[in-house]
């Protein structure tokens, strides 16, 4: 039997704008404790930048983050206010 070498992982490089997505949202980290929840947001998120989702609001809906210590509406602010922040 044989086994195939796993896929190799393209690194993105500090400018792009998923990392930027992503680091900007793990700075929310005492507003959504839990990875899991930062991780299915900054998903969403990617696909709202990527005009598969209507807007913020949706992507928050459909990323459901449960840790999240404030409402969607004011976490929807957080949300833009950081968008903004890392030039997205």
């Amino acid at each position: 039997m044989t086994t195939k070498q796993p896929a190799g992982v393209n690194y993105a490089s500090d400018d792009a704008p998923i990392k930027k997505l992503y680091a900007g949202i793990d700075e929310l980290n005492d507003i959504i404790p839990v990875d899991n929840d930062r991780n299915r947001l900054s998903f969403c998120l990617n696909m709202y930048l990527k005009k598969e989702i209507g807007s913020v609001e949706e992507a928050i809906q459909q990323a459901q983050p449960k840790s999240s210590t404030v409402d969607f509406k004011a976490l929807e602010e957080l949300v833009t206010k950081k968008l903004k922040e890392k030039g997205l």
